[in-house]
């Protein structure tokens, strides 16, 4: 049964988002509920069979979601156009704790690693593929069923990842990067590649919270103890050099770099909007957050707020904080605690098997959420991250491909 469970985990990942395609324009059914109703036949297996494995991370996640579904339901928040069956297997907090139950509870092979190894390979090539398509047709591959209007909204470059959530490249694509870099090491030839591949989509998304998760991703090639001082000068070399090559070629092919660098990283000419959102978010939580600190106003952000909110953003626009304003310091907590358990975990499996992909892909989503409101541990790059660690756990020792 072990193999079967891996199996299916590689018949969802990594290639997730092109499922999701298939899901919306010819199944017409979420994807997220696909892989919730065929995770959940293993799930009683495992309960049933298998004495079962539920590291601290999970519990603490596995609390978070079950207060916020009761707070969904005490607040009366629910959606009535759905069952309430259907509305809980698919909320993406039970959909990842779903998947992270049969991950923790499967013992990963080096078999399984190096197929899912070339699996990721495979999906940064076609990341970067469609995400140069799209520089000059934005709605190619594009599921504009995600804008309010379903027109493109036009500000970001999504590649492949719009098929899940316009947000999923951001959390999900420097994971994958993270990883790459733990077995495409330097003097690998597909290791030019994955970072070159890592700087062009990060950047073509326009969105400075994707550009710094990748940033963190790559941190480790200069932060890892194991990698000699001459590499690491090797590394900045490279780096500089790609930048300088792509600037040229996106030049070339009439990508206007500067208006980007203007528009999105330093906000010229937007009279900083970004960050004055983020102020005035941080403003209001200090106002609303002591109305109700413990427990929270459940999972949606009160009619009050949003008026004082004057029009910047329709939420408490710091993920740390619109979570403490949902969900009180006991609900929030619990996430935080989480990710915090991720991270140490993570970091323990970089200190001892000198993997350290996991950490830096949680780092930087921990991080990204200082800018935006994005806790969906259902994203394909956390779970991945999860599955590598899982597989570490079981399997001391790191692997060269």
């Amino acid at each position: 049964m072990n193999k079967l469970f891996q199996n299916v985990l590689l018949a969802f990942f990594p290639f997730y988002p092109f499922l999701a395609w298939v899901c919306v324009n010819y199944i017409h059914f979420p994807v997220e509920k696909v892989l919730a109703l065929t995770l959940l036949p293993i799930v009683i297996y495992i309960i049933w069979t298998i004495r079962i494995m539920v590291p601290a991370y999970l519990v603490f996640f596995l609390s978070f979601t079950v207060y916020h579904i009761c707070s969904t339901f005490y607040y009366g928040l629910e959606p009535t156009s759905t069952s309430a069956f259907l509305f809980i297997i698919s909320d993406p907090n039970v959909v990842a704790c779903i998947v992270f139950f049969v991950i923790e509870n499967t013992n990963f092979d080096e078999g399984f690693i190096k197929i899912m190894n070339r699996n990721l390979l495979i999906i940064v090539g076609l990341s970067l593929i469609v995400s140069i398509i799209q520089i000059k047709s934005p709605t190619f591959f594009y599921n504009v069923g995600l804008d309010e209007e379903g027109n493109y909204v036009g500000e970001r470059n999504a590649s492949i990842y719009s098929w899940t959530n316009l947000n999923s490249g951001g959390v999900t694509f420097p994971i994958i990067i993270s990883v790459l870099l733990n077995y495409y090491t330097i003097g690998n030839r597909f290791f030019p590649f994955v970072t070159i591949s890592g700087i062009i989509v990060a950047f073509l998304t326009k969105a400075r919270y994707v550009m710094i998760s990748t940033i963190i991703a790559f941190l480790q090639l200069l932060l890892v103890r194991t990698i000699a001082l001459k590499k690491k000068i090797y590394i900045i070399s490279f780096f500089i050099a790609g930048i300088f090559l792509i600037m040229g070629a996106a030049k070339m092919a009439g990508f206007d770099i500067n208006k980007t660098i203007d528009e999105r990283i330093l906000e010229k000419g937007s009279d900083m909007e970004s960050a004055k959102a983020r102020l005035l978010s941080y403003d209001v939580f200090m106002m609303k957050y002591p109305e109700n600190p413990y427990f929270g106003v459940g999972p949606k952000t009160r009619a009050d707020v949003v008026d004082l909110l004057s029009g910047e953003a329709p939420l408490i626009h710091v993920g740390y904080l619109s979570y403490l304003y949902f969900y009180g310091a006991f609900g929030a907590g619990l996430l935080f605690l989480a990710l915090f358990c991720l991270l140490w975990d993570s970091w323990l499996i970089g200190r001892r098997n000198d993997f350290w992909g996991s950490f830096y892909g949680f780092l930087g989503f921990a991080f990204a959420n200082f800018t935006f409101v994005y806790f969906n541990f259902s994203e394909m790059g956390i779970i991945l991250a999860v599955i590598y660690m899982r597989y570490y756990k079981v399997n001391p020792g790191r692997l060269y491909d």
